[in-house]
């Protein structure tokens, strides 16, 4: 009995670390899932208040420093007139590449739906990358 336990504790050793290392088992930032959406929601919020400080109030200091003021201003008229105002989120999916967490929001805005990417350093507590994806940014070519 004691070699039997012992295979399927290796055995379910083994599949837990090929799982994880291929993907189907995503490793999380630091925080909960209910702290990642918390902060997904601020910086949408922020985007329609045209609140930079609230907006980037979540990202680590290279984000800070790469995003200005002026960068925040020319995105928000970006989404704004893309995609509208932010209405809703629904829960994200994750995945995990090259040392980082990345979720996937499906939001709903007035004119359209938009993914909206949040990335973490996996085991982080701070926005690492942020990106918008939907069919009318990208007809604008920025």
């Amino acid at each position: 009995m004691t070699k039997t336990v012992e295979f399927f504790s290796v055995f379910g050793l083994s599949l837990t670390m090929l799982l994880a290392m291929s993907g189907c088992l995503p490793k999380p930032a630091a925080l909960t899932d209910a702290q990642i959406s918390g902060i997904a929601e601020n910086i949408l919020q922020a985007v329609n208040a045209n609140d930079y400080q609230r907006f980037v109030q979540d990202f680590s200091d290279q984000m800070k420093s790469a995003f200005t003021e002026d960068q925040f201003t020319r995105l928000r008229d970006l989404i704004q007139n893309a995609s509208g105002n932010y209405l809703s989120m629904a829960a994200p999916r994750l995945s995990n590449s090259q040392g980082y967490a990345i979720y996937r929001f499906p939001c709903k805005f007035d004119n359209e739906d938009v993914t909206v990417t949040i990335t973490f350093a996996l085991g982080g507590d701070k926005v690492e990358g942020l990106l918008f994806d939907s069919p009318n940014l990208r007809k604008t070519g920025q």
